[in-house]
C-alpha cells in the first residue's frame, strides 16, 4: 500500500511541474510598482510563456537574476526597439506611446536601444517602481520571462 502512495505522489508532483511549465501558475504581487493595475499582495494566475511569446504591453512575470526574486512588470520594449522616457512619457521607435495604465509618472528618465534577446520592463506606478531604469543591467533577458498576466490592459 505504501508503494502505491509514493507512486501517486510522484505522478502528482510530475503533473504539477508539467502544469506549471506548460500551462500556468499562481504568483503574488509583492510591491506597489504596478499599482493601480495590480495591488500589493494580490494573487494572480500567470500563463506559462517563453520569452519569445511576449508582446509589448504584456504584464510579465520575470525571474530576475539581479534582484534574486520573481517580479511582475510591464514589457515596454523588445529587441531592436529604441526607447526614450521623459516628462512627456514613453516614445518607442520615434512614436509617442499611449499608456493609460500609468498611474504616476516619475522616476529616472533615459534612453535605451534594446539588444537582441532582451526587453525593457517598467512598472505602471513609475514614481515608485524599481525597474529597468534603476537596475545595474537595464535589459531583462527574454528567457527570464516565465509567465504573462492576462489583464486586457495592453
Amino acid at each position: 500500500m505504501n508503494g502505491q502512495w509514493f507512486a501517486i505522489l510522484g505522478i502528482a508532483a510530475i503533473a504539477a511541474l508539467l502544469f506549471r511549465r506548460h500551462v500556468g501558475f499562481v504568483t503574488r504581487v509583492h510591491a506597489h510598482s504596478m499599482w493601480p493595475t495590480l495591488r500589493p499582495g494580490q494573487f494572480l494566475f500567470a500563463r506559462a510563456v517563453h520569452g519569445r511569446q511576449i508582446r509589448r504591453g504584456d504584464i510579465a512575470v520575470v525571474q530576475s537574476a539581479e534582484l534574486g526574486r520573481t517580479i511582475v512588470k510591464r514589457v515596454v520594449g523588445l529587441p531592436g526597439d529604441r526607447l526614450r522616457l521623459d516628462a512627456r512619457g514613453l516614445v518607442r521607435n520615434g512614436v509617442q506611446v499611449a499608456e493609460p495604465y500609468v498611474s504616476r509618472a516619475g522616476g529616472r528618465n533615459g534612453a535605451w536601444q534594446v539588444p537582441e534577446g532582451h526587453c525593457v520592463l517598467l512598472g505602471d506606478n513609475r514614481a515608485a517602481s524599481s525597474d529597468s531604469r534603476s537596475w545595474r543591467q537595464p535589459f531583462a533577458p527574454l528567457d527570464s520571462i516565465v509567465g504573462r498576466i492576462n489583464r486586457g490592459t495592453h
